[in-house]
């Protein structure tokens, strides 16, 4: 029988530290909206509205994009923590790392809706989600061998966390000889979760 995570300061570093992250993963998301610029029409120019609005498609694209990876994110981030019996200094420092990477992702979400054509955006943009990935990677390889898991168990297979880092820097390259081949491979994430999902835990 596992120890429970109730009572005295477990129960309250535990729920402040969820508390923190879920606001987080919402203010980012949040932030996110803002990075789509409303266009200027210049004089009474109403009838080129349609036009500007589908010149700032990258706007929009680069927000659904980054909306359905942060979304990805916070829910293993969610099933993680659900397993998570106790926190100690070591996964806190961890997490405060990967919220400030997340709280990151609209700036390079940003670059990449206003210059998703050149390789420089894509690489940004890139290396911060692997960087992402890293991290969560390594708060669950630290709770794994510091015992901080509910029944010592880990639901989550490490080739599903490298998933995220490995598409992403495997993209990096493929940017500098087409931007958007490389944002195009990104969508592979979706077909690796689905597979991870039809297979017994």
């Amino acid at each position: 029988m596992t120890a429970p995570r109730t009572s005295g300061v477990r129960e309250f570093d535990y729920d402040r530290t969820v508390a923190l992250s879920d606001g987080v993963f919402a203010i980012a998301l949040t932030l996110l909206v803002l990075n789509i610029g409303v266009p200027q029409l210049s004089g009474g120019a109403e009838a080129r509205l349609w036009p500007a609005l589908a010149a700032g498609g990258g706007e929009l694209l680069s927000y659904a994009l980054s909306f359905a990876v942060i979304a990805l994110l916070w829910t293993r981030h969610h099933a993680f923590f659900r397993e998570v019996r106790r926190i100690d200094g070591r996964l806190l420092g961890l997490n405060l790392l990967y919220l400030g990477l997340v709280a990151f992702v609209p700036f390079p979400t940003r670059l990449l809706g206003l210059y998703g054509d050149r390789p420089e955006p894509v690489v940004v943009y890139a290396v911060t989600i692997a960087l992402v990935g890293v991290v969560a990677g390594a708060m669950r390889l630290h709770a794994r061998g510091a015992g901080l898991l509910e029944g010592e168990i880990d639901r989550d297979p490490m080739w599903r966390l490298a998933s995220v880092p490995l598409i992403f820097l495997v993209s990096i390259p493929i940017a500098f000889l087409s931007p958007t081949t490389a944002e195009l491979s990104w969508l592979s994430l979706g077909a690796v979760e689905r597979f991870a999902r039809r297979l017994p835990r």
